[in-house]
C-alpha cells in the first residue's frame, strides 16, 4: 500500500509555492502518493509553454503589483488569488496507467468532495469541472498535468471567491475561441463556488 500524505503549506507567495510543489515532486519517494494543498497572492500563472504577452495584460499586471509566475506543466493561462484554492495530487508513474485515467481518478475525489458540500458538478474535457446554471456551463476548476520518467502530478485550481473583475482585467480570452464557441468573455465562463453553497 501507498504512503499517503497530505501537505498544506500557510505561504501564499506563489514563486515559493511553486517551488515548494516542484521539490516535494522531485523529492517525494515513488512509493508515496501525495495532496499539496496551497493558496497564493494575486498572480498570474502562465503554462510551460505560453507566451505571456499573447495570454495576459502585462502593462496592467505591472501597474496593479500582481506577481507574473510561469509553471512547470502545460495548460491555459490562470488568475489566483487568495479566494483560490490550489491542489496537486503526486503519485509515481506505474500506478497511473495512462494521464487520463490519472485525471478521472482526481476528478472523481474532486467531485465526491463537492457533491458532499452540496454542488453537483462534471468532468468537461480533460482538464475542468463545471457546474451546470440556467442551460449553461460554468467553470469552478482547471488543471493541468506534468510527468517525468519515475512520477507525475495533476495539480489545478478551485474557484472559491476569486476576483472575477481582475481575472478579467488581467487574462486575454483565446480569439479562436471567442470566434468559434461564441464566448462573450473571461468573465462569462467562470463561476465561484461561494455563489453555489448554501449560507
Amino acid at each position: 500500500m501507498p504512503d499517503l500524505r497530505v501537505l498544506l503549506t500557510e505561504s501564499d507567495d506563489p514563486y515559493l509555492n511553486l517551488a515548494t510543489e516542484d521539490w516535494i515532486f522531485n523529492d517525494m519517494s515513488c512509493r508515496s502518493r501525495v495532496l499539496f494543498l496551497w493558496r497564493n497572492a494575486p498572480c498570474v500563472i502562465v503554462g510551460r509553454g505560453q507566451n505571456v504577452w499573447s495570454e495576459c495584460l502585462t502593462d496592467q499586471l505591472e501597474k496593479d503589483g500582481v506577481s507574473l509566475v510561469r509553471r512547470h506543466s502545460g495548460g491555459g493561462a490562470v488568475y489566483q488569488d487568495l479566494g483560490n484554492s490550489c491542489f496537486t495530487f503526486m503519485r509515481a508513474k506505474e500506478t497511473a496507467r495512462s494521464t487520463k485515467q490519472l485525471y478521472s481518478e482526481n476528478n472523481q475525489i474532486l467531485l465526491a468532495a463537492l457533491a458532499r458540500l452540496g454542488v453537483t458538478a462534471e468532468a468537461s474535457g480533460r482538464n475542468d469541472l463545471v457546474v451546470e446554471r440556467s442551460g449553461e456551463s460554468y467553470k469552478i476548476s482547471g488543471s493541468a498535468f506534468k510527468e517525468s520518467r519515475d512520477r507525475c502530478f495533476h495539480h489545478g485550481t478551485m474557484l472559491l471567491n476569486v476576483d472575477l473583475q481582475r481575472l478579467s482585467n488581467y487574462l486575454t480570452p483565446d480569439s479562436q475561441k471567442l470566434k468559434s464557441k461564441g464566448i462573450k468573455s473571461v468573465r462569462s465562463r467562470v463561476m465561484n463556488l461561494g455563489e453555489l453553497l448554501p449560507e
